[in-house]
């Protein structure tokens, strides 16, 4: 194992004491990794053991799970990935000694642990190639002040001498790269809010709204509506019988069509050559409507082509939306759209709240606008006489994505967010610029435009505004905050990088299921 020293190490979230370091380590914030330290343990040992005799790896049992900037991030002893591994499982006791809860834990500690050193080799990488060198001057100072190495209150050259000269080395390899990585780590980790960030928060924190709000779901959209709207459209939902051959290939298709033509049965044909679901069954898609073949295909006027077709006639190659190509047979004429079928009416429906989305929400931004020109003051009879649903939610802050602050383990919202318990409509409210610009823009007893939020159009009026002194919490709680936002971003940026090669899921199945280690 590598010596354990002092050594300073990135700031990350949530820290927690390393067991014979000073370096802060960040606690593992996935529910599922809670088992016993115990097992976890048996679990390293037998991967120390076990890896150097199945993997043929060199270097004692390396295993690499990828690398950044071409330098491998591997799991070996001494190496960076398994001191976090270590640190990771000594960070989080157990809670769930189940074979199932064993495994998802040690795969979610393994994989935390590569992240972290994919990060470090990152940090490295962008420090080394702005030219930063650490002399050896400063490592030997900080070898100095090691705990290991002192006796008597002193550093002892004799305890120094001990190590072996490859030890020696590795130490201050060690040391070089912890020192680089808090030269990167300090500025970045150090930045404080302003206390004019602070009072602005402040002044998002004091105020409140309670609200309640007119609904008008898209759902309600009227059966006459869609019948009105399909019978406009009836094309759409004329009925074809359609078997269909599919290929990556324009040339292969082309020349499958033409033995087609020359005797092969198009369903052999199918159950042969095609690549898409229904060559199982011999190419057959059943009933199809007409807007179905217009949206899997390319070129849009090609589906009225088809649908000319003579029963059993075959169309020409055909490309689709997804980049292949198709050959459709029309096993039966085109019928006209009916609509005394449920189905199609369905299907219309079905469309008008997917493409045809507008249709809908023209409709109720209709209802809704008359809605909000009744008079204000007689906001819940209107609803009442207009049988349009009201609900009343509050208060809640001018909390634009519900900012939540996860410290200790525990995750509590910044603000007093928009209660959506019993209001699933409101789910994408704290996101929504217009909902809280209507909310907290007017005053009490005001009204709103109608506003689109998700599946819904809403008007709202401000019931109650109320403005309360700052408790001093979230000056507090927020610089917290702040350094959990800069560490997901640089941990964000390091992991999105093209330098970065992930080959963790890959290598861990292979080496470390039960099947393997039988």
């Amino acid at each position: 194992m590598a010596p354990q020293t002092d050594k300073p190490k990135a700031v990350k979230p949530a820290p927690v004491k390393k067991s014979g370091s000073d370096g802060p380590k960040r606690g593992i914030k996935n529910p599922f990794i809670y088992a016993g330290t115990v097992v976890f343990l048996v679990v390293v040992i037998v991967a120390f053991v076990f890896f150097p005799t199945s993997t043929g790896a060199s270097g004692g049992g390396t295993l690499t799970f990828g690398s950044f900037a071409g330098k491998p991030i591997s799991y070996t002893q001494g190496s960076y990935m398994v001191r976090e591994v270590q640190a990771i499982s000594e960070a989080n006791p157990s809670s769930d000694d189940s074979e199932l809860g064993n495994q998802m834990r040690n795969y979610q500690i393994y994989r935390q642990a590569f992240e972290l050193a994919a990060v470090h080799e990152g940090i490295l990488d962008a420090v080394r190639t702005a030219g930063l060198v650490i002399p050896d001057q400063i490592i030997d100072r900080k070898i100095l002040t090691l705990g290991q190495f002192q006796e008597n209150g002193a550093f002892s050259t004799r305890l120094y001498r001990q190590m072996g000269t490859s030890q020696r080395l590795d130490l201050r390899t060690q040391l070089k790269d912890d020192i680089l990585v808090q030269t990167y780590a300090n500025p970045v980790y150090n930045i404080k809010p302003s206390s004019k960030e602070l009072e602005f928060l402040g002044s998002m924190a004091k105020d409140t709204r309670t609200v309640e709000y007119a609904l008008f779901p898209l759902s309600s959209f009227p059966d006459s509506e869609v019948l009105s709207w399909a019978q406009s459209n009836s094309t759409l939902f004329k009925r074809l019988k359609l078997s269909r051959i599919t290929m990556a290939k324009e040339s292969e298709l082309k020349a499958l069509r033409a033995k087609i033509e020359g005797g092969l049965a198009f369903a052999d044909a199918a159950k042969k050559s095609s690549t898409d679901s229904w060559a199982t069954q011999g190419g057959d898609m059943g009933l199809r409507f007409f807007h179905e073949l217009q949206d899997e295909l390319s070129v849009k006027t090609d589906a009225d082509a088809v649908s000319a077709l003579q029963k059993s006639g075959l169309s020409s190659v055909l490309k689709t939306s997804s980049g292949a190509f198709a050959l459709y047979k029309l096993e039966d004429a085109a019928k006209p759209a009916d609509f005394a079928d449920p189905a199609v009416l369905a299907d219309a429906r079905s469309r008008i709240m997917g493409i045809e989305h507008t249709k809908a929400e023209d409709w109720a931004l209709a209802k809704a606008k008359a809605f909000a020109a009744l008079p204000a003051a007689d906001f819940a009879a209107n609803a009442r006489r207009e049988s349009v649903e009201v609900k009343s939610v509050g208060p809640f802050s001018l909390d634009y994505g519900n900012l939540t602050l996860n410290l200790y383990g525990q995750s509590a919202p910044l603000f007093t967010p928009i209660p959506t318990s019993g209001a699933p409509e409101l789910a994408s409210a704290s996101r929504s610029e217009k909902f809280l610009t209507a909310a907290f823009g007017l005053a009490p007893g005001a009204v709103s435009e109608p506003l689109i939020l998700g599946e819904n159009v809403l008007v709202l009026k401000v019931k109650e505004a109320v403005s309360t002194p700052d408790s001093g919490m979230l000056a507090f709680y927020y610089p917290y905050l702040m350094q959990q936002k800069i560490d997901e971003d640089v941990k964000a940026n390091f992991l999105a990088s093209p330098k970065f090669k992930d080959d963790f899921s890959k290598v861990y199945l292979k080496y470390f299921t039960p099947k393997t280690q039988s």
